[in-house]
């Protein structure tokens, strides 16, 4: 700790008694303990020293979710990005707690140390605005000339988040001892006054967090949230070096703020890349200059930074169009992703006993909502996590599901909605995110398809869209035995690119002991493809085939309480894309 009793009784290098020092902090005296500031109301003083940590506390959070929600845009949001980002960002301020406590010690005066700590928190905080649009380029060099293991890619990108959050986070641990040594009264007050820095911080935190997360970042956007967290920075800063009354610390003041200035003006004139180079698209490019030339002939018709994510629609010069979802691209409107995207509707609909109802989860593009829709169903709900989406499907299928009488969507967690309605219907199909991701790997366990079977009518179907591309053999074995443990009645179909190779795997399970024949389910979706040029789609497996593949012991289940799926896809990313590998069900 930054005060330290060698001897009974002794604070910061002046003897005292108990009582004496009781006395003087009722008297709210320091004495060296604030750091050699001997005159004025220091009881007022520490109060309001507390009251700016609390707002620097928001601050640090503020700062903690926009990093990691940049940096979750390139380096992805897998379970061991964020864990990289979590180890940087802590790792960062438990530094600044080792060298704040020796600072403190040293320190003549604690409240211009505070001042000058937020200070240098608000100058590397703007400065990581062009850093983080730096990263991109940085990222595909790094992956392209190393193509490292799975264990050095990772470790490649702890080193890249210290570039973002090292320095700034250092200062940001220093504060905590700072703080604390000027709150301290006496020895016998130690826990106390600690535990009241500590949770005036804290609450700040917290504060700060669902500020960003809820209110800033979709009203301003990234670039001016920061700017407001070292507006906090700057504001507490200059309240503690007017506090401080120090010559000293005035002159270190002005020169720090002409730095800021500069941060500010290199933030302000960085512009926000609305496609870069991440995670998700290694191994694309065979360049740095192919990868650049495609970026700069994206033409964005559609931004939004949202709770749930970044979302962006992007616009080829060939007039294709893609969406992108927190750096990941999901749909199309592309001859293969329509397909597809159409297939998660169209399949469950053909097998399911006279549907009426239907469960989209995850509204994408809208291409598969608009397939079942064009089905004579009655009504189609579709629930999607991310509002924004709503938005930007519409540069997709414009306003034909909005239009439709028989349409409902929900803005919701598709898990959450079903926790929380007592509807069933006769057909729910699922075409969520890539597995990669953290928050999407529970819409992949046997304990969702054990939700989703409770809210299927008898003679129901659900379909569950699998990436194929993204696994090996072992997890593609891994998911049909978790499925096939709640559907009994499951049979495997796949959207091919090439003869007789899945790149998707769509699971039909019924609910029922109802048999399906292939051929006519086949039949019935190609009329409702309506004679798409280039379609393929094969059937690959019945029940007792898939049983027969699946049956023994050692293919394990994925559970919420061991999500294989989330561990394993990230490392197949890394592997598959380093052979230049691409995998397909056979």
């Amino acid at each position: 700790m930054p005060i330290r009793a060698c001897e009974p009784g002794k604070f910061g290098g002046v003897v005292l008694t108990a009582s004496k020092a009781k006395a003087k902090a009722r008297k709210g005296e320091r004495g060296d303990g604030a750091g050699g500031m001997g005159g004025g109301n220091l009881a007022a003083k520490r109060k309001l020293a507390l009251v700016a940590f609390a707002f620097s506390g928001m601050a640090a959070l503020i700062y903690e979710v926009l990093w990691s929600r940049e940096l979750s845009l390139i380096f992805g949001s897998t379970v061991y990005a964020v864990s990289m980002m979590l180890a940087a960002f802590m790792s960062g301020l438990s530094l600044g707690a080792i060298v704040g406590g020796r600072w403190a010690d040293r320190s003549k005066n604690l409240f211009a140390m505070f001042g000058l700590l937020e200070l240098g928190i608000a100058v590397f905080g703007l400065l990581t605005i062009p850093l983080v649009q730096a990263l991109p380029t940085l990222y595909f060099f790094v992956y392209d000339t190393l193509r490292p293991s799975f264990f050095l890619f990772f470790i490649i990108q702890l080193l890249l988040s210290y570039i973002i959050m090292l320095i700034p986070t250092t200062f940001m641990g220093a504060t905590f001892p700072v703080v604390a040594k000027i709150n301290t009264v006496s020895l016998e007050e130690l826990g106390n006054d600690v535990g009241d820095a500590y949770s005036v911080n804290t609450i700040g935190s917290i504060f700060g967090s669902l500020g960003a997360g809820f209110l800033l970042i979709p009203l301003i956007g990234v670039k001016a949230t920061t700017f407001v967290a070292a507006g906090l920075n700057l504001s507490v800063a200059s309240l503690m070096i007017i506090t401080a009354k120090s010559t000293e610390g005035k002159r270190w003041f002005s020169m720090g703020a002409m730095v800021l200035v500069l941060a500010a003006l290199f933030g302000l004139f960085t512009q926000q890349a609305t496609y870069a180079h991440n995670f998700y698209r290694i191994g694309d490019f065979k360049s740095y200059d192919e990868y650049r030339t495609f970026r700069d002939s994206l033409k964005p018709l559609y931004f939004a930074d949202d709770v749930h994510g970044r979302i962006a629609v992007l616009e080829e010069q060939n007039g294709n169009r893609f969406l992108q979802n927190s750096g990941k691209i999901e749909g199309a409107n592309g001859d293969f992703d329509k397909q597809t995207t159409s297939l998660l509707a169209l399949l469950p609909i053909a097998s399911a006993e006279n549907p009426k109802s239907m469960l989209v989860i995850g509204l994408g593009t809208g291409f598969t909502s608009l397939a079942a829709l064009r089905t004579p169903l009655e009504h189609v709900d579709t629930v999607e996590i991310n509002k924004s989406v709503l938005q930007a499907s519409k540069l997709f299928v414009g306003d034909a599901i909005e239009s439709d009488a028989r349409a409902s969507i929900y803005v919701n967690d598709a898990r959450n909605f079903l926790y929380t309605t007592g509807k069933k219907y006769d057909v729910i199909t699922s075409e969520p995110s890539y597995p990669l991701s953290t928050h999407v790997s529970h819409l992949f366990t046997k304990e969702f398809y054990e939700l989703v079977e409770k809210h299927l009518n008898d003679g129901g179907a659900y379909c569950q869209w699998i990436p194929r591309y993204m696994l090996k053999d072992e997890d593609t074995l891994m998911m049909l035995k978790t499925f096939q443990m709640v559907f009994p009645q499951t049979y495997a179909w796949g959207s091919n690119i090439g003869e007789n190779e899945a790149v998707d795997i769509m699971l039909i399970g019924l609910k029922g002991d109802r048999k399906l024949d292939p051929e006519a389910i086949d039949k019935a979706v190609r009329r409702g493809m309506k004679g798409a040029e280039g379609f393929e789609f094969s059937f690959f497996g019945d029940p007792v085939q898939i049983a027969e593949t699946v049956e023994a012991a050692t293919i394990p289940i994925n559970t919420d309480d061991r999500p294989l799926l989330e561990f394993r896809t990230p490392r197949n990313q890394i592997e598959f894309f380093g052979k230049d590998e691409r995998k397909a069900f056979r």
